[in-house]
């Protein structure tokens, strides 16, 4: 009794800090989380507890312990996720050990309106087929959830060029709502160097209908970044890379008018903001390290 008392204690004081969503002995960074946006997760469960791993919208989010003794994760929405509340659980050595409420927002990354030849609005069935195979593979990649983590300190961009495709946007082809972007697009000249956004494992080398030659880059704790439209990859299927190393060069292969290169991040499965997770990123990794 006494215990619950002062949990609800501590909860009621802490409720005036709207940055943090705290159930017990959980908190989540933001508690407000808008569609395609990732999220920190924090929890103290004790010394005795082994592992823990959250549970949020059906995805599974690994929890490292931190240099504070508490477990820290991302979690995110997608970027289709419903709006409205969610429930965050986190499980600790296979148990079910405490919960946080979180909040789905509707986002609006804005719509352009583009006019394009028909020959790139329809696929015959052959493309059709492939891209289904291809499409069947990247999903497998970016449905992964590695425990272990690969990456050490804060993501970076892969390259240096301008945002000219931002994250989220639709777009209308022809009068025809098409499915929001996925990624971002950055304006770089052919030959450009593209460098891994993070540590991890080289999980698919591809030459894709759409994307063109494609490498996906599983991080672990089911953090996955795609790169496509390459010219060159310089990695294979397997590899271990460092933060910073090149995997490729920009191109303009697969259904492109011009060279530059789409980057993307998965976090268990949901398709988030890469900007907005090459920021998070660095913080993460402070508080893994005690920084």
């Amino acid at each position: 009794m006494r215990r619950l008392l002062g949990n609800l204690l501590v909860t009621g004081l802490l409720l005036c800090a709207p940055a943090w969503a705290w159930a017990g002995l959980v908190q989540v960074e933001p508690a407000t989380l808008g569609q395609g946006q990732p999220a920190l997760v924090r929890a103290c469960l004790g010394k005795e507890v082994k592992s823990a791993r959250a549970v949020f919208l059906g995805q599974d989010a690994p929890l490292i312990r931190g240099a504070d003794g508490c477990f820290l994760g991302v979690v995110a929405a997608d970027l289709l996720a419903k709006p409205g509340a969610g429930k965050l659980v986190v499980i600790a050595d296979d148990k079910p050990s405490a919960s946080a409420r979180v909040e789905v927002a509707l986002r609006n990354y804005g719509e352009r309106r583009i006019t394009v030849a028909a020959k790139f609005m329809s696929l015959t069935p052959q493309q059709l087929s492939r891209h289904k195979k291809e499409l069947r593979a990247q999903r497998q990649v970016y449905g992964r959830v590695t425990p272990q983590r690969f990456w050490r300190d804060g993501f970076i961009k892969p390259v240096p060029g301008t945002v000219t495709g931002p994250f989220g946007r639709r777009s209308v082809v022809n009068g025809k709502p098409r499915s929001p972007h996925g990624g971002v697009d950055f304006r770089g000249a052919k030959g450009t160097p593209v460098a891994a956004s993070g540590g991890g494992r080289v999980a698919l080398v591809q030459d894709s209908f759409f994307g063109g030659k494609v490498v996906l880059i599983d991080h672990g704790q089911g953090i996955v970044s795609g790169y496509r439209h390459l010219d060159v990859i310089k990695v294979k299927n397997g590899q271990m890379v460092a933060k910073g190393q090149e995997i490729g060069q920009i191109g303009m292969t697969g259904r492109v008018t011009g060279p530059h290169l789409h980057f993307d991040v998965h976090i268990g499965g949901a398709r988030v903001d890469p900007l907005a997770w090459i920021n998070l990123s660095q913080v993460l990794a402070r508080r893994l390290a005690g920084r």
